[in-house]
């Protein structure tokens, strides 16, 4: 009896586990981009007397990201995506997820092909870099 139920609760952590890992793969999670661009409209405001329209800049920025994110999803590895996208963040934005995807894998391209100082001779801190411009370690001195 307790093994069945061991077996059904397993399965349903299973479950769980796995659609949640499909939801990720499928697009960037939803967020309420209005609700974001009003609060940076506001806090915009109240410190600069500008002619244009914020909100409607700040929902065409996230609109235009939105889609960049949704076309190039599958592109992005899953580890950077899961230290970009962060929705329950104060105030998250897809510009926001955007850029940072975009910088990560920036930073990796420049990497490729350069290992890092192998000397403890080398300035300090000492980074060693994997062949894809993954971080393998970091010494400091």
């Amino acid at each position: 009896m307790v093994t069945k139920s061991k077996i059904a609760i397993s399965t349903a952590v299973l479950l769980v586990a796995a659609s949640a890992a499909f939801a990720k793969d499928s697009g960037p999670p939803k967020l309420d981009i209005e609700k974001a661009c009003r609060a940076s409209e506001k806090a915009v405001s109240a410190i600069f007397s500008l002619t244009f329209d914020i909100f409607a800049s700040c929902m065409s920025d996230e609109a235009d990201a939105r889609a960049k994110l949704e076309k190039d999803w599958a592109s992005y590895p899953t580890a950077d995506r899961a230290r970009c996208i962060q929705p329950k963040e104060y105030l998250p934005g897809y510009v926001e997820w955007l850029t940072c995807l975009e910088m990560v894998r920036d930073v990796k391209a420049m990497r490729t092909g350069q290992p890092g100082p192998t000397t403890t001779t080398d300035k300090c801190p000492v980074v060693r870099f994997r062949e894809d411009g993954t971080i393998m370690s970091a010494t400091t001195c």
